[in-house]
């Protein structure tokens, strides 16, 4: 009877141990939520691409779930769709905290899936011009700092951007970048550190931040886009550094790809920022949660909008922009978050273009909490805060990228195409809705590999698989399929990358990346 009792609890503490959540099985987990930044390189302060890395900061993972400040993804899904969203499931968000909960255990990393493989750039294929901007220092100290760079530019003929990246050295160095361009010598250098108010070029290309994708417009039949630079010009980047990194210094790689010369039937996109609030009224005192709202007048004809660019500082916590006809009282939703994060901010695009009309105006909503139960509230305890440049003042500033609307704008699937684009890695990219997960390994691959999917389906043998090149043309790859993978040979095939998706009755059901050395 005693022998059994202490097989009972033998069996009963194995069992516990084997029901304990170890970073072996979330570790798919966190490679698709989070190690597209929390990687080195990637801007987050750690990595997660091991158990060594991630495991010291199990307790700041668990809060910044628990807050919803993990992953960073502000738009509110249920109001409106925007490309490469990223929210978390609630059953990721479970396995991890059930991790930390179990006391962030390491499982067995014999059992670890591949981590996945992050180039040193995420758009495909070789950029026409590669701008070095000047190498600066930092200078800033106690506060942040604003400095204006440039670089000339002279292409001799006007040309369409239709892709970039910016690839700083160091990612924690840059709070954010403006990008903007214009004819040679209209932009000056400035270095003083106050340069938030000076005056950039007249050509808005975008915004950059830690963690943001690279800007890709989208190039099909359907719809061609880009942002138009002179033929002699130069491009200006307002560079907002933290404070605390005095000294340090800051190198900034710019990848440009554009349109070939005399393309036809591309749409130049523009940049407007419809929705700002400077009135003297605009401050919160400490203890107080207040909101403020703005509206602006739409153009006199209809437009398209690409992407929306929401902008406040550090003790915003919701944001709301709409457009309506003050005639029909007829609504069009463009974005709402919830969960504003200053230190997560991103152009959101859309994944059907928005259509304005003209006489409808634009509306927008911004509350802010200066309370100390506001974690992000830069002081403690709060203090008064106005509207200013400064990160610990605060800003209404809600832009949006259009074109000059064209029957139909509104029915293009934008989501679709640039998930089909070949300039754009596919790591990162949200493949949830799919039917088939699937990964290859080893990849990069030298001879053989395996692309390994799921066989939930029962179709399986039906699966066909197809592979392209960066410029989206098919490639003949030996394969052969197999229950739950396709065995592939490199065979003739030159090194680089191409892109995989797997088909059931001609429909995609999966897809990828393969890197071929």
């Amino acid at each position: 009877m005693k022998q059994l009792k202490l097989l009972t609890l033998a069996l009963f503490i194995s069992f516990l141990s084997f029901a304990q959540t170890t970073y072996t099985d979330i570790a798919p987990v966190l490679y698709k939520n989070c190690t597209s930044c929390h990687r080195p390189g990637g801007g987050a302060p750690f990595s997660m691409l091991s158990y060594n890395d991630a495991s010291p900061w199990a307790t700041s993972i668990m809060q910044a779930l628990q807050h919803g400040d993990m992953p960073p993804w502000g738009a509110d899904t249920a109001y409106m769709h925007f490309v490469n969203e990223r929210p978390i499931t609630q059953a990721d968000k479970d396995a991890i905290l059930q991790w930390v909960y179990d006391g962030a255990l390491e499982g067995d990393p014999n059992q670890l899936p591949p981590p996945p493989v992050y180039p040193s750039y995420l758009l495909n294929g070789t950029p026409d011009t590669v701008i070095q901007m000047t190498r600066f220092y930092s200078n800033a100290d106690a506060n942040d700092a604003y400095n204006i760079m440039v670089t000339p530019l002279v292409l001799g003929q006007s040309r369409y951007i239709r892709a970039i990246e910016l690839v700083p050295s160091d990612p924690s160095l840059i709070h954010h970048s403006l990008i903007t361009a214009d004819n040679l010598g209209a932009v000056s250098i400035d270095t003083s550190g106050a340069a938030f108010t000076v005056a950039q070029g007249s050509i808005d290309i975008g915004t950059w931040a830690p963690g943001s994708l690279p800007i890709v417009y989208p190039s099909s039949s359907q719809l061609k886009m880009g942002i138009q630079l002179p033929a002699n010009g130069e491009i200006a980047m307002q560079i907002h550094t933290p404070s605390g990194t005095l000294g340090q210094a800051v190198d900034i790689e710019l990848r440009l790809y554009f349109y070939p010369v005399n393309e036809t039937g591309i749409r130049p996109v523009r940049d407007f920022v419809p929705l700002q609030y400077w009135a003297s009224d605009f401050w919160i005192g400490p203890g107080q949660i207040k909101s403020f709202s703005t509206e602006a007048q739409t153009y006199p004809y209809n437009i398209s909008i690409f992407s929306a660019f929401p902008h406040s500082h550090q003790i915003c916590t919701e944001i709301l922009n709409y457009a309506y006809s003050p005639q029909t009282a007829d609504t069009i939703p463009l974005i709402k978050i919830d969960k504003w994060d200053f230190e997560h901010q991103e152009y959101y695009y859309y994944k059907n273009l928005v259509k304005i009309p003209p006489g409808y105006r634009y509306h927008s909503d911004h509350t802010f909490d200066n309370t100390a139960q506001n974690h992000h509230n830069p002081h403690n305890p709060p203090q008064l805060i106005t509207v200013g440049y400064y990160s610990d003042d605060e800003m209404l500033f809600d832009g949006f990228q259009y074109m000059v609307y064209q029957p139909g704008d509104e029915n293009i699937n934008v989501d679709s195409i640039l998930k089909n684009d070949p300039l754009l890695n596919t790591i990162g990219i949200d493949e949830s809705g799919l039917q088939v997960k699937s990964y290859v390994y080893p990849n990069p691959m030298v001879d053989k590999a395996f692309i390994n999917f799921t066989t939930q389906s029962k179709d399986w043998q039906s699966f066909k698989l197809e592979v392209v090149n960066i410029k989206g043309q098919k490639v003949a790859m030996n394969s052969k399929l197999g229950e739950g993978y396709f065995e592939i040979h490199k065979g003739s095939l030159s090194a680089g990358v191409y892109f995989y998706q797997i088909l059931d009755k001609n429909q995609k059901v999966s897809s990828g990346k393969i890197i071929v050395q």
